[in-house]
């Protein structure tokens, strides 16, 4: 219940009226949009916050279904609710998202709720994350079905190039950004002291953090058993009603390029020259590089400073600092562009002309190149996802909820870390290997980039280094060692990422196989038509039953589709969100018939964008490179 702690009163008047009232029952809040391809050691983490059950004598189900039923318009809780003006029909889109659909200006704007596609299962079917399966026994930890389950294995695609990975985290930090709850002053929360739990009484009740098994082969050397985790920030219910627990996405939900210009005016107007349309650089060697940023972090030598891009995220790692820096060098290189051929118009007009071709030509190949390799030609093709070879589309659906799915940002677009390589590559121009990066030596340490020709070496790492393929093996360099830097022990993504589902009250994957179209696993033999016996038997050591796993964990595990690089469940879930993208943006570059279309001429010289064409006209000095970035160069 959001801010509920607020008004005490309310809520227990509120209760009791819903108590009296009979609950609703389990159907969904939104249907998928595109329907699945078949159609056409214990853990020890307990959430230190009482539950609703506990403080309402409410239900699980009566939490979940009924409390929606009671609105905050009509209680002292009413200014929690978000206020939009008017829109009018405008040629460029906002910066926040907001204004998209003229009628629900909130939709897909930043700082709103993700949207849910199951309702959520909490614990008390409010708010506390489950721990516990259908029995009531624990729930394995975490880090323990990291462990087990997500083993290092070498499984390098015999097709597809580590820019595969790169995209879909580049695309991931224009969709999705969900913030963490914070202390006094936006401090970080503490859950764990010398590697033990915080005691109950000084645990913040946002702490979730995971249990470290005694046998861990990489903490408990260290005497560690509690890994940090704090939950992820409550935000408003978009209904301005009672119910579960939801989270924020604080970008915008469209695919708008907010990672290059920012979610918000201020944001914007900070990366802006004001001058030819232009973004501001700074100059090193005479090349363009993102702005410096050294309150953010620098070098050893205090000399070299951290970038600043749309998205705050972009110094994770010296590949996603690259992608940044060709984006940035693109919409220049547009606007440069622009200036000589209408010398007439002023910064404004270059600037919001030249993010308008800019984002369309993000959008074409996402459509046109990567989600066909993602989801497999026959699925794009007949999910209405893959871009005319000419003409407009008139498909923009006004009564779809634009925005991002919680499921997705949660658990099915994380599918990304298990294509992640142990090492970075950059090649110099004969092919010869130039750079080989420690991964977990790389976080927050973007400063190769500023070396003479590191950015074309590294174009041609990721165009020619194999990904891994999407499957249950991962990287110990992420599962083991993620943020170590210098320091002795690091992070664990694959449990952040089990315990993340866990926090948002992600359905277990049962639940996802079922809207997706697949037959419910009522025994452990029900998943052979989708995962190989081995990974069945892993699983059926951590779970109780097939009805306790872990989203990501299940999904990861099924065997690809075929043309397809992950299994029917990511298909199924990706493809959904990637046709509400498509289908509820008024400004997707194909669309014809409103203010903010391209004319014929420019949607045609739009659809000869490929993303080997943006990294030649913006490296450095390449000079050759294969027409298909995302697919290992061949004769072919």
């Amino acid at each position: 219940m959001q801010n509920s702690d607020r008004s005490p009163s309310i809520v227990q008047r509120g209760i009791q009226i819903l108590i009296m009232a009979v609950t609703g029952g389990g159907g969904v809040e939104e249907k998928l949009l595109m329907n699945s391809p078949s159609r056409h050691f214990q853990s020890a983490e307990r959430p230190s916050h009482q539950s609703a059950e506990m403080i309402f004598n409410l239900t699980p189900d009566q939490g979940t279904f009924a409390l929606p039923k009671f609105s905050l318009l009509s209680t002292q809780l009413a200014d929690t609710c978000e206020r939009f003006s008017r829109c009018f029909p405008s040629k460029y889109r906002s910066y926040d998202g907001s204004c998209n659909n003229l009628q629900n200006p909130d939709w897909g704007a930043a700082g709103t709720a993700l949207q849910r596609i199951l309702p959520p299962k909490y614990a008390d079917g409010v708010n506390a994350p489950r721990t516990e399966d259908a029995r009531g026994r624990p729930l394995p930890s975490a880090r323990l079905v990291s462990m087990t389950y997500a083993q290092d294995a070498d499984h390098s695609s015999d097709n597809y190039t580590l820019m595969t990975m790169q995209w879909g985290q580049f695309l991931d930090h224009d969709l999705t950004h969900t913030p963490i709850s914070r202390g006094e002053s936006g401090a970080g929360i503490s859950c764990c002291r010398n590697g033990e739990f915080l005691p109950d009484n000084l645990r913040h009740p946002d702490c979730f953090p995971i249990s470290l098994p005694r046998f861990d082969p990489t903490f408990s050397p260290f005497g560690d058993r509690c890994m940090e985790f704090a939950r992820s920030l409550p935000a408003p219910r978009p209904e301005c009603n009672f119910g579960p627990r939801e989270q924020m996405n604080q970008i915008t939900g469209y695919l708008d390029c907010s990672n290059v210009y920012g979610s918000n005016v201020n944001s914007a107007n900070r990366l802006r020259l004001f001058r030819g349309g232009q973004l501001r650089t700074q100059n090193v060697r005479g090349r363009a590089y993102l702005p410096d940023n050294p309150g953010e972090c620098t070098d050893q030598t205090n000399t070299l400073a951290c970038f600043t891009a749309g998205d705050g995220r972009v110094n994770e790692q010296v590949n996603l600092a690259l992608i940044h820096t060709i984006w940035m060098r693109e919409h220049n290189r547009v606007a440069r562009v622009l200036q000589q051929l209408h010398p007439g118009w002023n910064d404004e007009a270059l600037y919001q002309e030249a993010r308008r071709i800019v984002i369309a030509e993000l959008q074409h190949i996402t459509y046109n190149e990567f989600l066909p390799i993602l989801l497999g030609r026959d699925y794009t093709d007949r999910s209405g996802l893959t871009p005319r070879e000419k003409g407009f589309t008139r498909i923009y659906d006004p009564t779809l909820r634009g925005g991002i799915t919680n499921v997705f940002a949660t658990a099915a677009f994380r599918y990304g870390h298990s294509q992640i390589q142990s090492f970075i590559h950059g090649y110099g121009m004969f092919g010869n290997l130039k750079e080989s990066l420690e991964m977990s030596k790389q976080h927050f340490a973007p400063f190769l980039l500023y070396n003479e020709g590191a950015v074309d070496d590294m174009i041609r790492g990721l165009s020619a280094q194999a990904s891994q393929e999407v499957d249950r093996f991962f990287s110990n360099q992420i599962r083991d060692h993620l943020f170590q830097g210098n320091l002795d022990i690091g992070l664990d993504l694959i449990a952040l990422n089990v315990q993340r589902g866990r926090d948002h009250g992600l359905p277990p994957y049962n639940d996802w196989r079922e809207i997706c179209g697949l037959p419910r696993a009522r025994r452990w033999s029900d998943l052979e038509a989708q995962m190989d016996p081995a990974t069945i038997t892993i699983l059926s050591r951590l779970y109780s039953s097939p009805d306790e796993i872990d989203l990501f964990i299940g999904a990861v595990g099924e065997r690809r589709k075929k043309g397809a690089m992950f299994g029917p469940t990511l298909v199924c879930l990706v493809g959904d969100q990637f046709a509400r993208l498509r289908r509820s943006d008024r400004f997707f570059y194909e669309e014809g018939s409103t203010p903010s279309s391209f004319s014929e001429r420019q949607l045609a010289e739009i659809k000869k964008t490929s993303l080997a064409r943006v990294l030649c006209d913006n490296s450095d000095d390449i000079q050759l490179i294969q027409p298909l970035a995302f697919v290992q160069p061949s004769f072919l």
